[in-house]
Formats: C-alpha cells, structure tokens, sequence
C-alpha cells in the first residue's frame, strides 16, 4: 500500500503507455508472496482486542504493543463479516469458521457481546453453540462455526481460550474448550507451551459502553442485550480520557500474555470487531516464525493474496494464518489466504501513520458515498432537465441565445460525463491528509471533472460531432486501463471505486469502475471509428476497435488485473455488437450467439488455468472454478442473484437509469419541426454514435444480470453515455440550426 508515496506513484502510473499490456499474458500484476513450507511444531497464540485502531496505538499509551510492533509485521484489516457491522460475537465467530460469520442473536443497535461459556472441569462449553453452527451452516456464506478448534483437536493438539470472546474462536464444533481461564493474569508459559491453539479475549473498549457497567460473570443474557424486538439506542460517545485509560488497561494485559509468550509461537494480535459504533479497519500484527521459514515476522507490513495490498489484510485470512503456522493445512471452506511481510517504511511512526491515513481515507469515502451518488443522480438528472428545454426551447428568433445555452449544454454534459473518471484521478492528490479530507475529497473530483472538460473543448477536435466525446471517453479509457495495469491504486478508496470497510473487492476492477470503464472504451472506439471511415478507412476502423477492444476486454478479464469475471462475460456481447456495426455488418441472432459462445468458452479456460495454479494463488475466477468443479457454486450464484435483484430497491439509481433511458429515448428523439429527433440527425452525421452507444447499452444490460451491483451497471454506464450523446447532440443543433435540410453526405463540420 505504502500510502506516503500513493499519489506520486499513482501519478507515474498514468504515464505508463498501453503498450506495457504486452507483459501482461506472463504474470499478475503483482507477485505473490513466495509460498514457502509452513513449519512444523511451534504453537499459536492470538489475542483479540475488539475496537483496535492503529490511530489510538503509541509509545505512551500502549508501549507494549508499540514495542511489539517494532519487531513484528502489521497492517489494516478489514473486519466485514456477513453483516455491515462486525460487532464481537460476529468477529469471534468468523475466526472460528475462516469465513464470514454472524450471531442468530444480533438485532441491537448495541453491539451483542459474548457470555462466558458453561465450564466443564478444566475446560468449558459455550452455551448454546449448537445455534451459532445451524444459523451460519444456513447461511448464503455456508460458514462452519467452530472450525478452527476442529482442526486442532483434528491434527491431536489442544485448545486454551481467555475469556468468553476466545471461547467463541477457538471451541470446536460442538462448542467444548479443552480448557477455559477467565482473565490473562492466571496465564502461565506452561499452559500455552501445552495448548496448540491460545485464543485470548482483550476486550475493554467495549465496557465504555455499557451504563451502567455490567459483569459479563453475573449476566447470562449478555451485557448488551436488550428485551425482544426493542433496539435500544446507539450508546453515548465516551470521553476521550476514559478511552485512553481502558487502552492502556489492555496494553497491560497484553503484556502479561506476552511475558508468558512460549519462544516457538506465533502471536497475532488482531481487532477482531468494533467495540461498539461503525466499523473501521483495525489493527493487526503477527510476531514470531509464522509459516514461513527464517527470521518469519520480524517487520513488515501484513499483506495476503485476498486483498493483494501491502498493509491490508482479512479477518477470515487470521484463521488459515494461524493453522499454517502451526504447521496445519487449512480445510477448504476457509476462504481466507496466509498472511505473508513484504517491506514497509523503516520507522515505525511512519508506517502507523500510513497505516493510520488509510483508515481515514476508507472512513472519508464511506461517509461520503451515499452523498455523492445522491449529488451524482440529482446533476445528471438537472442536466437532462436543462438539456431537454434546450432542444425543445429555442428557435429560430433565438439564435444568439441558441448558441449560448447549447453550448454551455454541451459542457456541462462533458463534464457531467467526465464525474466518474475524475472521481478515480481524485486520488493522485494525497487528499486523506488535508486537515478536512470530508471537502477536499469532492473538490479534488470537481477540480478534475473541470480539467476534463476544458481539454475536451479546448482543441481542434471541438469543431467536430464526436471531437470532445471521443477525447472524454479516451481519457476514461486511459485511466482505468493503466490503473488496471499498475495495481488498481486510483479505485481503492474513490467514491466510485471501492472500499476495504465494504469488503465487496481488494483489488482489480469494480463493478462501477466495469461500467465507466466499459463504456468509455466503446464511446472511444467509436470516436475513433468515425474519423477512420469518414477518411476511406472502414477496415482501419474495424482493426482499431477490435485492437482497443481486445486489450480491454483482456485487462478486464485476466486474474490479476481486472480479474472481473462477470465484467468480461458482459463486454463481450456489447463489444460484437459494435465491431459489427462499424463494419457495416448486421447484427444477427446467430452471430451474436456465436460470439456470446467463444466468449463462454475462453472464461472457462481461463477460470480452469486459474485452478490449476496453487489455492493460495488463485484469484476469482480459480475460486469460483473450483466451487464449480466440486458443486459448492450455487450458494455463490444464489447470493449474487439476490443481491443483484435487491439492488432494484436503490430507488436513487434505479430513477438515474430509468431517467437516462427517457431522456435518450424519448427526448433526444423525439421528432420537431426539424423532421426529425435529434438523435437521429446524430446517427445521420455520425453512424458510429449509434454503434458505440448500443453496443454501450448491451453490455449494460447484460452487466445488470451478471453482476450482483445488478441496477448500479447501466446507471453508471448511462451516466458516461447519455451526457456524451447530448453533446454530439447539441452540435448538431448548433450546426444545423431549425428548418435546417440534413445532407446525410456530411459526416461532420463546424457549428457556427
């Protein structure tokens, strides 16, 4: 990740020519890890702090931790679950199963909190364990509770769990303990030299919240439970002091376990859920040889092939971490991957303050998101408002003021179409460091989506019908391609991109960032097709759009880059669609099945070479191969399938896409006094309009379907397509004016 140097090597990125995509076939984008063999005997410990935050950790307030820091590999990690708040009892189940967990009990607005297990001589059972395994087996995650500790009474080692969080993580599934201590202070370096599996519970934050205090001890309900079907209020925010003091209450904990640390173990420490609140990303850190050989963890930021960022790790990769440096194979249900060190800035203070400004910069998006499509919806929809009087409004009495309004029309339309790119280059400018990150996120967006829009209108191209859309679309184009090839650096954390707190993607392409990208690429090939066949050059045309179309379609597709898998089965429809049409040729039923065919057929050997690479290396499409192959896919596509059908309920974008249709449809062609629509008369001037934008609109569609983002794919896709025909729309009107004859001979010319 290294996020001092984010924006500079973002920057450079986007100096890379496209031509780096010849190095692509041979490797990802980023290497692995180096898999090494995971070593034999040495014991594991984990502790559990819920609400750990690197922000809050320093040398005065929590010097143990600090200090271990120093000596250890640490990162973010992000700590979805199976819910958008990952309160305790969730987090400790997911560490149990390796998979994204959740508590049949979770229905308060207060985090539920675990209760001490039932003992049963020098161990114990957790109480009513036998439902968290039925609610999560049950699940669209299929989760099995209780997984870890299996495992390790599986391979003839024992568990030992402090407190009742760690009861949770480390019972098998049957929900027994080998054995049980309430506190870290009765933890002795014999006890864990003899448990295979230490599980220790640091949870002090989340007391804060409790008013008035409960003893977890005295209360089998639970401290945070509340009667049946009420929701009790979100808890006060606690004063800053009291955190601080309950911080360093658990540093001393803390080093009392580690005071009792055997030499061979692995400890991970890790915030394992909020303590109450949102959800953030929380701290992690892995000390000791882990399962690798050599000097293991002795510095480093955490990284692991599920998120493939340095200093960004999983909560449901801490479980086959743990497994793999005791020497054990995690089973396969465990989705999550090995925690491996790459390198990280040599102070420490340094690489906590990244650490730091990247939780700020997912926190600021976050809190952001829900705003800026909001803001996103309201300008697109005022611009097809202002757009649709335009059109309709001014005759010939009006030229002069004709002339202005369709041209203020026009850029606003292009910059309106430039938002989602520029909402990715947003990030070459360090804006989670300025001291209100919340404003200067959206100005940097705004700052950028101007700059597109001027070059789009400054040159020699302006004077031509697809001049400025061909120049926005080629810039949208460019970004996503490069940000594809160098690591995806400009979609982590972008309003349009994604976040580690969502948890829906790490790396390659999102399901927004498909669309924008997908669209732009089919605008640009048919801005470039219509300049190549207005000059005699019809198989210069089809060659270029099948030549900028192919390397999209394999920077989409490839494990490693793009690694969208529903993004490259959508492409290729609405990519034939349009080389069709540039050529000249129609669009037939059984062409089109043709294509939709070989395309089906190289997902399938692509998704089947990524099988057969290491499971530690596959990406989504090995993953999914796999499910298939030993008939575990349906959950996955049953849960795709709902969340694809209940993004219709995002009424914000359902509105934006069915307003675009309207307005391209019904508005822009809609017949006047000039015989006929508009949009017509841009077909007429620029048959290579109509190719990219259906070709745009199929892949939409079938977007819709393939992907679990379902309604966001053609909203976004219309938000870069729709503004980009009403500007070869309102140069149309410029140039033709009222009453004006069409000479259909005329491919393009210079408004007035």
């Amino acid at each position: 990740m290294s996020l001092g140097g984010r924006a500079a090597r973002a920057a450079a990125a986007l100096a890379v020519a496209a031509a780096v995509l010849a190095a692509v076939p041979g490797a990802p984008a980023r290497a692995a890890p180096a898999a090494q063999e995971p070593p034999s005997g040495g014991p594991a410990v984990v502790v559990g702090i819920p609400g750990l935050m690197w922000e809050e950790v320093d040398r005065d307030t929590m010097p143990e931790l600090w200090s271990l820091a120093g000596r250890s590999a640490i990162g973010d990690m992000s700590i979805r679950t199976a819910t958008s708040r990952t309160c305790p009892v969730d987090g400790w189940l997911t560490v149990s199963a390796g998979q994204r967990a959740f508590s049949e009990r979770q229905r308060h607005s207060i985090c539920e909190l675990p209760v001490p297990p039932e003992r049963d001589g020098e161990g114990a059972v957790v109480k009513d364990y036998g439902d968290h395994v039925a609610v999560n087996a049950a699940s669209p995650y299929t989760a099995r509770v209780g997984l870890l500790g299996s495992t390790v009474h599986e391979a003839g080692g024992s568990t030992l769990a402090v407190g009742p969080g760690a009861a949770l993580a480390a019972a098998d599934e049957d929900g027994r303990v080998d054995r049980y201590l309430a506190t870290p202070a009765a933890l002795t370096e014999s006890q864990m030299a003899e448990a295979r599996l230490t599980v220790v519970d640091l949870d002090g934050l989340s007391d804060l919240y409790l008013d008035p205090p409960v003893d977890p001890e005295a209360s089998p309900s639970g401290p945070a439970a509340s009667p049946e079907g009420e929701a009790e209020p979100e808890p006060d925010p606690v004063q800053h002091e009291d955190r601080l003091e309950a911080l360093s209450a658990i540093d001393d904990r803390l080093a009392e376990v580690v005071d009792a640390l055997p030499e061979d173990a692995t400890l991970m420490v890790a915030g394992v859920s909020v303590e109450a609140g949102p959800s953030n990303l929380n701290a992690a850190l892995l000390h000791g040889p882990g399962p690798v050989t050599g000097d293991g963890y002795g510095g480093g930021y955490l990284t692991s092939e599920s998120t493939r960022r340095d200093g960004l790790v999983t909560l449901t990769d801490a479980s086959p971490t743990v497994l793999r440096s005791m020497g054990l194979t995690p089973p396969p249900s465990m989705v999550g991957r090995t925690w491996a060190s790459v390198e990280r800035p040599g102070e420490l203070e340094t690489a906590v303050d990244e650490l730091a400004e990247f939780n700020t910069a997912a926190n600021v998006v976050g809190s952001l998101m829900a705003g800026f499509f909001s803001l996103l919806v309201a300008l697109q929809l005022l611009i097809y408002a202002a757009a649709a009087y335009a059109v309709h409004r001014y005759g010939e009495r009006d030229r002069d003021k004709r002339a202005t309004v369709l041209a203020a029309t026009r850029a606003v339309a292009l910059g309106g179409a430039a938002v989602p790119v520029a909402s990715y280059l947003a990030n070459l400018v360090p804006w989670w460091s300025f001291p209100a990150p919340e404003a200067a996120l959206p100005l940097c967006v705004l700052l950028f989506a101007a700059l597109i829009a001027t070059a789009a209108l400054a040159g020699p191209w302006r004077r031509d019908i697809l001049g400025p859309m061909t120049v926005v679309a080629g810039i949208t184009t460019a970004v996503l391609f490069t940000d594809m090839c160098t690591g995806a650096t400009l979609q982590m954390n972008s309003p349009m991109g994604y976040t580690p707190i969502v948890a829906g993607r790490f790396y390659g392409l999102g399901n927004i960032a498909f669309a924008t990208f997908a669209t732009g690429m089919l605008m640009t090939v048919a801005g470039l097709a219509h300049y190549l066949i207005a000059a005699g050059h019809r198989r210069a045309a089809v060659a270029v759009a099948l030549a900028i179309g192919g390397a999209t379609a394999l920077v989409v597709g490839w494990p490693g880059l793009g690694t969208d898998f529903g993004g490259l089965f959508a492409l290729v429809p609405g990519l034939a669609v349009t080389v069709l049409m540039i050529a000249g040729r129609t669009v037939t039923i059984t062409r089109m099945v043709l294509v939709c065919a070989a395309g089906a057929a190289v997902l399938a050997a692509i998704a089947y070479w990524d099988y057969l690479r290491p499971p530690s290396q596959r990406s989504h499409f090995g993953l999914f191969a796999s499910q298939v192959l030993e008939g575990g896919a349906w959950p996955v596509v049953a849960r795709k399938l709902t969340a694809m059908l209940g993004t219709l309920g995002n009424w914000q974008l359902t509105l934006l896409a069915g307003c675009a249709l309207l307005f391209l449809f019904a508005v822009l062609n809609k017949p006047t006094d000039w015989r006929m629509g508009v949009l017509q008369r841009a077909y007429e001037r620029a048959p290579t309009l109509r190719a990219g934008l259906t070709g745009s609109l199929v892949t939409a569609l079938v977007g819709f379907a393939a992907n679990d983002s379902g309604i966001a794919i053609p909203a976004l896709a219309l938000t870069v397509a729709v503004p980009l025909t009403l500007s070869a729309a309102t140069w149309v009107l410029r140039r033709d004016g009222p009453g004006a004859r069409l000479s259909p001979r005329s491919p393009s010319g210079s408004p007035p």
